[in-house]
């Protein structure tokens, strides 16, 4: 047995977020504009006693990139600064996105701040971001009554 788990408090916000999403997901038309503009491309998953997040910044070096926690909401920040010498007009053909950028993340549970580290190498950014004590599920031992 896993041990006795507290249920979340209900966040209406939350769950307006989430139906939000799912409503912009269906909309093909805009799928492929969403996708494009989204940067950088993340990974979240759970990995027991923390998350950790992977975010793709190709080109980009780490002093480029700022990482915040506040709450139960990370934020990526960063700029891709354009080649040195290559004018806008010199352009014909331009996938890659330059600029400024800013991409919030909701987290699905309370991490714990003051452990939080970040990492970057190979262009890949990886965030561990530890559970919260309370977060986490705890092993009850159950005694037998006299």
């Amino acid at each position: 047995m896993t041990g006795f788990q507290v249920p979340r408090r209900w966040d209406p916000f939350r769950e307006i977020q989430r139906e939000v999403g799912r409503l912009f997901e269906t909309l093909e038309p805009l799928q492929n504009w969403r996708l494009h503009r989204q940067f950088p491309a993340i990974n979240l998953y759970d990995a027991g006693d923390r998350f950790i997040l992977t975010a793709e910044l190709p080109g980009m070096a780490s002093e480029d990139v700022d990482v915040s926690l506040t709450g139960e909401t990370l934020t990526l920040r960063g700029e891709r600064k354009r080649p040195e010498g290559v004018s806008e007009e010199s352009y014909r053909r331009q996938e890659r996105l330059f600029g400024k950028w800013s991409r919030t993340i909701p987290l699905p549970e309370r991490v714990d701040g003051s452990k939080v580290a970040a990492e970057f190498a190979r262009g890949v950014l990886t965030v561990n971001l530890p559970k919260a004590e309370e977060a986490r599920p705890r092993h009850i031992k159950v005694t037998s009554g006299s």
